[in-house]
């Protein structure tokens, strides 16, 4: 899968735990490093994995040295995500002159993420290009359709590999945070990028709403450049004592499996993957009705409530309702089967074509192409 990948991340786990599936399936995948990129999850990536440095630079150094691979290597499927790896892949494959089917995954709602006017006509003529498009959401889809012009009929749904069997194992992975160790009032977690993109600053207000009305205390895990505006933001409000933002950690499930309940406060998702770990992790969850994903995660409110992006007063509400009378523990897994990471798997191979009957010919091996 070619991309300057970090060493962690939301993206770099999913292909990780697809890299997994495949293999189980008999697929062997190849991750091919771009930019300086870097094994993703070092730890918990299969060493049959086949890695592949093309030890490129920008994007034209990319194209020129993935147009080379192409030619050599001729993978049976070139699967994408984010665009400029989906770009570099589409214009290398024009210059190779081979078949190689292009797979794009959208990860995002591009007609928020690609702000630039130039990425955008990018986007829109280049896309086109693929084989298919592969929408992590049917809000994504739905953006694909109506604001870059790709006809229906080339873009296809499949959830993120989200719930995996080892999720179960996670959730007792030991937590140092001291709210966190049984006793003491509820906890409320959010988790994300410290980016306007997810509001913090709206989910801190809300929660000093809930202050007013009964103890409990907030813990945002991540960083990014909002980290002082919302230690601020929170001191302001009146409940810095309540709120704590530790940083990021690479795997927020033994935090969400001892929380009290989940909060997403996002203005825009693709997915909103972590609203699905706290829900397989058992903890309730709320979420803004925000494009794309909760209101699909969510079934449209029957397993938790959304409510209307930027509305303080609302996610207060449905915060303080929601602790006051949890949903059931079948509630909360109610839907779940549509993110597991072996039917996400097998959905991903039928799309793209290939057999998992274990069985691929010499230098056939399936590429995926990851920013």
């Amino acid at each position: 899968m070619l991309a300057p990948f970090k060493a962690w991340g939301g993206i770099e786990r999913k292909i990780m735990i697809l890299c997994h599936e495949f293999l189980a399936l008999g697929v062997q995948p190849q991750l091919i490093l771009t930019r300086g990129g870097v094994v993703p999850y070092p730890d918990e990536l299969p060493k049959e994995v086949e890695i592949v440095d093309l030890g490129s630079g920008g994007k034209l150094d990319s194209v020129m040295k993935l147009t080379r691979f192409l030619k050599h290597e001729r993978p049976a499927a070139l699967l994408t995500a984010k665009d400029h790896s989906a770009k570099v892949a589409i214009l290398s494959r024009i210059l190779s002159r081979t078949d190689v089917p292009i797979f794009v995954k959208i990860t995002n709602t591009l007609s928020f993420t690609l702000r630039r006017p130039m990425k955008r006509r990018s986007a829109r003529w280049l896309y086109g290009y693929a084989d298919r498009l592969i929408a992590v959401s049917g809000g994504v889809r739905d953006d694909l359709i109506e604001n870059f012009g790709i006809p229906p009929e080339k873009v296809q749904v499949i959830y993120n590999p989200t719930v995996t069997p080892s999720i179960a194992e996670r959730k007792t992975h030991p937590v140092d945070h001291p709210w966190l160790q049984g006793d003491g009032p509820p906890v409320i977690i959010g988790v994300g990028r410290l980016t306007p993109q997810k509001d913090f600053p709206m989910l801190i207000r809300a929660f000093a709403k809930v202050r007013q009305q009964r103890e409990a205390r907030l813990i945002i895990l991540g960083d990014g450049p909002l980290h002082d505006e919302l230690i601020t933001c929170a001191r302001e409000a009146g409940v810095g004592d309540d709120v704590d933002l530790p940083g990021y950690v690479s795997d927020p499930i033994p935090y969400l499996a001892r929380g009290s309940l989940f909060a997403l406060s996002s203005r825009y998702e693709g997915l909103a993957n972590v609203l699905i770990e706290a829900l397989a992790a058992g903890l309730p969850a709320v979420a803004t009705d925000c494009p794309s994903g909760p209101m699909e995660i969510l079934q449209a409110g029957r397993i938790g409530p959304l409510v209307t992006v930027g509305d303080a007063d609302a996610l207060a509400q449905a915060m303080l309702d929601t602790l006051d009378n949890p949903p059931t523990q079948e509630t909360l897994a109610r839907g779940l089967d549509r993110f597991r990471s072996d039917k996400v798997a097998l959905q991903y191979l039928q799309v793209m074509g290939i057999k998992s009957s274990g069985v691929q010919a010499a230098g056939n091996g399936l590429s995926g192409s990851v920013e």
